[in-house]
């Protein structure tokens, strides 16, 4: 089964463009990553994105943690508080 992350990041009010050139600067470091499939950024709110990372398995995602809380750890100076991230077994479709 495939392991889902899904990570909500409030932001502080106007640094959406930072954080946008930061996500787009660390996007290789992540696919880089041992089991990953893809990740997306939704903007899910005025001052909030949503990140969500497909890996190949659970165990792929669990392994992965650290490096993801090391890459993801640029985003701390734009968080308004500490994000809330859960990791789910599950399945992904795509064409």
């Amino acid at each position: 089964m495939a392991g889902i992350s899904k990570t909500v990041i409030s932001l502080k009010p106007g640094s959406m463009e930072e954080v946008t050139k930061l996500i787009d600067s660390t996007s290789s470091s992540v696919l880089a990553l041992d089991g990953v499939i893809g990740f997306a950024v939704a903007v899910t709110g005025e001052d909030e994105i949503t990140v969500i990372g497909v890996y190949q398995s659970s165990q792929n995602m669990h392994d992965a943690n650290e490096s993801i809380r090391e890459i993801m750890a640029g985003l701390v100076p734009f968080a308004a508080g500490p994000p809330d991230r859960g990791l789910f077994s599950g399945v992904w479709f795509s064409s």
